[in-house]
């Protein structure tokens, strides 16, 4: 093996040096051979003691220093591979790098959309105060076949103390079963039970009109959501007819400001390419904004984004603090995890995590132990 093939094998990563130069190099150390005198001879092997071990003439020093100088050279001559420099995306370009992602998820099919949200919130009670915290849950299978039952089942999961001192005010005053929460003044808020365990599980079994329930855009049946376009520039005029149907019932905003409502369909069964077509229109609009990767109330990793909707919150009896409503997606399809109600201050006022969104061909029955409200 040459010096020439030893230097490539050492050397896996590097680009191949061109023929000029390779020519070059073992021009060099042929010369360099010749000036030692001949070729490098081979090792000699020379007996010390009860061990053998090799050994190198002077000339053979020589030339292969010589041959050494000429690899160097030969590997200076290389044309320079700069790494590249991996830039991690940040703001709008991870919610782009998220469109992209999702444009290439594989479309699903199945005989019902099944949606699992969990509700969560906390409020106050008590006198003085104490706060509590809520979960509570709505599950709905919606039939592809508009002929078929759709089954929406809700029920608490759990309202119990926020904190251990919470828990402490609660106790001290008498560890009521049941607390009324702090309302509007004048409203008549009904009390809540306190329970660790799900309850008051109640649910809905019919034939509905066919429409997907969903905040915000318009009426939407699964074979509107097929329609839609998978391009950003159709997309906007595709959605043209639903705000004039908003304008019609008296909403007065503009085509623009209602825009930022289309984040609304996020969370249907729409195809891939149209969410990744929806996320890049979005990214366009002025009111979205980007406020890193986060982990939802679930803990699931994605990017918070808020698409510009604005609400209010009660914290006390007479008074409401504005929050944001933002949006954690998943970081691979898109989808919304949750929705979250954020107040100045960075805390979370109340969510909904969408702990399922799947189509599935399993039919869903009526659940037992559960009160039927229609």
């Amino acid at each position: 093996m040459d010096e020439i093939t030893l230097l490539s094998q050492s050397l896996p990563d590097a680009p191949p040096p061109s023929a000029e130069a390779t020519a070059r190099a073992r021009a060099s150390v042929l010369a360099a051979e010749r000036e030692a005198g001949g070729p490098r001879p081979k090792p000699a092997r020379v007996r010390r003691g009860a061990r053998w071990t090799w050994g190198w003439t002077v000339g053979a020093a020589m030339a292969t220093a010589t041959v050494v100088t000429a690899v160097v050279a030969l590997v200076s001559s290389m044309a320079t591979v700069t790494a590249p420099v991996l830039v991690r995306p940040t703001g709008i370009d991870l919610l782009l790098q998220i469109a992209d992602s999702a444009a290439r998820q594989p479309a699903t099919e199945g005989a019902y959309w099944h949606t699992k949200a969990v509700d969560g919130g906390s409020f106050r009670t008590g006198e003085p105060p104490y706060t509590f915290e809520a979960q509570s849950t709505r599950e709905v299978w919606q039939p592809r076949d508009l002929a078929d039952h759709a089954l929406t089942e809700n029920w608490t999961r759990f309202v119990r103390p926020a904190s251990p001192q919470d828990e402490q005010a609660w106790r001290a005053a008498g560890a009521p079963e049941k607390v009324r929460p702090v309302c509007m003044e004048g409203d008549d808020c009904e009390p809540i039970r306190i329970t660790d365990v799900p309850s008051d599980c109640s649910y809905e079994w019919k034939v509905e009109d066919g429409y997907l329930p969903q905040r915000g855009v318009g009426e939407f049946t699964v074979e509107d959501l097929r329609k839609l376009p998978d391009d950003p520039e159709r997309l906007r005029e595709a959605l043209k007819p639903y705000h004039q149907i908003w304008y019609d019932r008296g909403f007065e905003q503009s085509f623009e400001e209602f825009l930022p409502t289309a984040s609304g369909l996020l969370e249907l069964p729409i195809e891939p390419g149209t969410r990744a077509a929806l996320l890049r229109l979005l990214a366009t609009l002025p009111e979205t904004k980007v406020h890193g990767e986060t982990v939802d109330p679930l803990g699931r990793p994605g990017l918070s984004v808020s698409f510009g909707e604005k609400g209010t919150v009660l914290v006390s009896g007479k008074e409401e603090t504005p929050v944001q409503n933002r949006t954690v997606l998943d970081l691979t399809t898109g989808m919304p995890l949750a929705d979250l109600d954020v107040d100045p201050t960075g805390r979370i006022a109340g969510y909904e995590a969408m702990e399922i969104a799947q189509w599935t061909d399993l039919r869903p029955e009526e659940p037992r132990g559960c009160k039927k409200t229609s």
